[in-house]
């Protein structure tokens, strides 16, 4: 196996050649040429001073110059800390100062973002640690004009992304060069690319989701469709001009898809779409991909992990079908395992039982970028990465995620996936979607019902109430119904998430007789 991407770059460029790595609607780039720029760009970085254990924020969308800077940097030893085009300049100053960055990329006119007006908000003294900052249109002039890279530095850690944040400062997830790999080389031995896969790069590559997306078939010698703004209409488009095999997305973008789609022949080549639940509802996602003859599975991965890390499986001979459209999976690595611990007692527990998810797997982070004691907190002692997540396990290499530990509720006396109740009250009338938190009444955790409605409607918890202690067990049943115009939420690289925290502070509020609109 190739430890490092130059290795692997310039093996693919003998075996590919003069056919496309990564097609964009207006241009591509074949794999002999990618790793022409991509050397090119290296030379032209260690003469304007990248040095091996540098940093550098790579501030684009979805585009090619994004694969050569980092291919680029990796071959210097240079470490990439990936920025979401969306962040602004709070998040901008965060990535430059805890990342300790040197050197920033950036396209200042993408969109029509005010990139330049974003960094003049970010402190000076954080800005004057910078050694340069590069336009894309500089890139793309170094990576045409020939200039011979230094030797390869060999394998290190290649690119970082960013946690969601949710509760806390996001921490810098670091990967090494071998590990992506090597999680490549896996996504597609599990989801059988072949010479006819078409991948399309529906979520950024600044996060692992739209990243591994990316490696899982650049890295193995199969053409990335993207675009660097894209849009249901357009990502059909895609499917329809390159004949999509696999795309990888969230929930919500999969059915907007078919949404835009008037004709099952749209998806004809599709063989199979993961999808994250990251929106809060399903709707009717199922039903339109089984009306347009669209493969679905639940997928799960992490920052720590890498993304696509599991799949359910859709051959009854790798796994349990049952559980095929819930988030989760059958782990693409061979090797890796998969098990489940009490929280409480810190017993492991037998298949089917839920507890925190413990995984075990080659394409595990190397570090927590710059804190080495959470970096040692977050593994157990025999190398099983404590995920934080609430699931069971089918087998020691199947499982079911169910919630964040941190949002699953003890009720009654029993570990409770707020899903579960989510579901039913999203069956209510009027409700769009909904969202459940634990908070404290006297001695006991309750459940407490957020909701989003159909416009006009008026609602009438009681009711709601009366219909949820038909359904649901006694003390499953929210204790307060509370309707909102919209959750909040904070944005992450691949979607919008809600923050369940401050749901849950609004609920204790609530139950303390304090909540105020304001």
């Amino acid at each position: 196996m190739h430890s490092t991407l130059s290795e692997r770059l310039t093996y693919l460029s003998t075996q590919f050649g003069n056919l496309p790595a990564i097609i964009e609607p207006d241009r591509q780039i074949s794999f002999a040429t990618l790793n022409r720029h991509s050397r090119n760009l290296a030379g032209h970085f260690a003469q304007l001073g990248f040095k091996a254990g540098d940093r550098v924020a790579l501030w684009l969308p979805n585009c090619i110059e994004w694969v050569e800077c980092l291919l680029a940097c990796a071959r210097l030893g240079v470490t990439v800390i990936s920025v979401n085009t969306r962040f602004r300049s709070h998040e901008v100053q965060d990535v430059i100062e805890r990342g300790k960055t040197r050197w920033l990329i950036y396209w200042p006119e993408f969109k029509g973002i005010g990139f330049k007006g974003i960094l003049d908000d970010i402190d000076p003294l954080v800005t004057e640690s910078l050694r340069a900052s590069l336009t894309l249109d500089k890139i793309q002039v170094l990576a045409e004009t020939d200039c011979e890279p230094p030797l390869e530095h060999g394998d290190h850690g290649a690119i970082t992304f960013t946690t969601s944040g949710t509760t806390s400062l996001p921490k810098f997830v670091l990967h090494t060069q071998s590990g992506l790999i090597c999680h490549a080389d896996a996504i597609a031995g599990a989801f059988q690319y072949d010479d006819s896969t078409r991948i399309l790069a529906s979520a950024p590559f600044c996060g692992t989701f739209g990243f591994s997306t990316l490696s899982g078939a650049l890295l193995t010698g199969r053409p990335v469709i993207c675009e660097p703004v894209s849009n249901p209409v357009s990502l059909l488009n895609l499917i329809r001009q390159h004949k999509i095999t696999h795309t990888f997305a969230n929930n919500s973008l999969i059915q907007q898809i078919m949404e835009e789609s008037d004709n099952r022949e749209d998806f004809r080549t599709c063989r199979l779409f993961g999808f994250a639940a990251f929106a809060p509802a399903l709707g009717e996602l199922f039903d339109m991909a089984l009306k347009n003859a669209l493969p679905l599975t639940g997928l799960y991965g992490s920052s720590e992990l890498q993304a696509l890390l599991a799949a359910q499986p859709t051959d009854p001979t790798q796994g349990d079908l049952s559980v095929l459209h819930q988030p989760g999976g059958l782990l693409v690595h061979p090797n890796a395992r998969v098990r489940t611990r009490d929280p409480e007692t810190g017993h492991l527990l037998p298949l089917g039982q839920s507890g925190e998810l413990e995984i075990l797997s080659p394409s595990h982070m190397s570090a927590y970028l710059d804190q080495p004691e959470e970096t040692h907190k977050a593994f157990t002692e025999d190398g099983y990465f404590k995920t934080g997540d609430l699931g069971w396990c089918v087998s020691d290499r199947q499982f079911v995620f169910q919630a964040r530990m941190g949002d699953s509720l003890r009720l009654g006396g029993f570990l409770v996936n707020p899903a579960e109740i989510e579901q039913a009250v999203e069956e209510l009338p009027g409700v769009l979607a909904a969202q459940i938190v634990g908070a404290q009444k006297g001695d006991k955790l309750v459940p407490v019902a957020f909701v989003l409605t159909t416009p006009g409607f008026v609602a009438i918890p009681d009711e709601w109430v009366s219909l949820c202690k038909r359904r649901l067990a006694g003390f499953k049943v929210p204790v307060h119904f509370e309707v909102l115009e919209d959750f909040p939420t904070v944005q992450s690289a691949n979607s919008t998430k809600i923050q369940k925290h401050r749901l849950r502070e609004m609920a204790q509020a609530i139950l303390d007789g304090q909540f105020a609109d304001s």
